[in-house]
């Protein structure tokens, strides 16, 4: 059974989580974006299962990459459901959703208060 998240603040640097157990966390930026779970960012951490999707090949056009900075900064966040958050960050990169579960397992190695 999932736990479910009651508030979820952005902060300049990261996000404040309170759940319905009590816990709060704050998760920094930057560990949320390492942890991003679409397949995209999945492929770039070295998982192979979304490496052949079934969409047409990629765009041989060059895009630069953004800074550490637009890639880390939080634009914004919206209620997928019950059960997920999205976020759109500084790049315009927004195709991760982060569930309760994926979010409560980021809390444990974040900033925790009972």
């Amino acid at each position: 059974m999932t736990i479910q998240l009651t508030e979820i603040k952005r902060l300049a640097h990261g996000i404040s989580l309170r759940w319905a157990d009590g816990l709060s966390s704050i998760i920094e930026s930057e560990k949320l974006r390492v942890e991003c779970p679409c397949a995209g960012c999945r492929e770039a951490r070295g998982d192979t299962s979304h490496a052949n999707p079934l969409t047409a090949k990629k765009s041989s056009l060059r895009v630069l990459k953004a800074s550490k900075v637009e890639e880390t900064q939080l634009k914004n966040i919206w209620a997928v459901g019950n059960y997920a958050v999205g976020v759109e960050w500084g790049d315009g990169h927004s195709a991760g959703i982060y569930t309760y579960d994926h979010l409560r397992e980021l809390s444990k190695t974040a900033t925790a208060s009972p």
